[in-house]
């Protein structure tokens, strides 16, 4: 494997590790609020992380490496979280299932050859998507959420100021 996909990988496994960093510095009651109206709170953000890393990202790096081309499906998080979301999960059995679920997806992309990185996938809105932008936007995902949570830590800082 070539030195820029086992640093993307590598790269992965730290944002996982960070974003469970970042998710033990608030309290419970800033967890379960949202921080302004139609905005998610952090327990909404950590469930939709959790969902897309089992759903979207587990899902579909198996299915680009197993078979020529498959069709995956869109996404719609805001239909997912309408229909799967619980404000009542532990925060620890969220954080719990995305660093599995985060674990599983790296182990796998370790076994990859260099020519993995070049399948593709048939995505319905952005059309051939190759297993390496799909690794490069799980990456971008997990630091997007970072930074969302990273922006609360630094308010919630100010405020202790």
């Amino acid at each position: 494997m070539n030195r820029w996909h086992r640093g993307l990988i590598e790269r992965l496994d730290a944002s996982g590790k960070e974003l469970i960093w970042y998710a033990h510095k608030f309290s419970n009651a800033e967890i379960g609020s949202a921080p302004a109206p139609n905005e998610w709170s952090i327990h909404q953000v950590l469930s939709h992380l959790r969902d897309t890393e089992r759903n979207v990202f587990l899902y579909r790096v198996p299915r680009i490496l197993n078979e020529e081309a498959p069709r995956v499906p869109n996404f719609d998080q805001e239909s997912w979280m309408r229909e799967h979301y619980s404000a009542s999960e532990p925060l620890d059995a969220l954080l719990k299932d995305f660093s599995g679920a985060r674990r599983k997806l790296i182990a796998r992309l370790k076994k990859t050859k260099d020519d993995d990185w070049a399948r593709v996938a048939i995505h319905p809105e952005y059309g051939r998507i190759t297993l390496e932008w799909l690794v490069t936007h799980c990456y971008n995902h997990t630091l997007e959420h970072i930074a969302q949570l990273g922006y609360g830590y630094e308010k919630r800082l100010l405020k202790r100021s």
